[in-house]
């Protein structure tokens, strides 16, 4: 019985470790709740652009390295830390302060 439970759990561990592990720019692909200046939006993240549907606008963004983005919106650039607090719970951090996202589940 001992020898079975080893077993068991040697294998679990074997297979969460080798779970692969997404980017942080497969992550951000999809759509997010965020509240800008107290009104609710929707941003759609491809892997090129931000879509925000209340407005029906994109701008397009690129990964500066591992972390950050730059977003292009209409001329103005700004640059985002990109942290996952949880995988559905995005933090975007800019010299215009912190934003929060939370991912829309479809």
């Amino acid at each position: 019985m001992k020898m079975l439970l080893l077993l068991v759990m040697s294998t679990l561990l074997i297979s969460c470790a080798t779970t692969p592990t997404l980017s942080k720019q497969e992550m951000i692909l999809g759509s997010w709740q965020a509240q800008f200046e107290g009104q609710d939006m929707t941003l759609t993240y491809t892997a090129e652009e931000i879509t925000v549907e209340e407005f029906g606008i994109s701008f397009p963004y690129e990964w500066i390295n591992e972390d950050q983005i730059k977003l292009d919106a209409m001329g103005q650039e700004v640059v985002s830390l990109v942290e996952f607090v949880t995988p559905d719970n995005m933090k975007q951090t800019s010299d215009q302060g912190v934003q929060m996202l939370t991912r829309v589940v479809e």
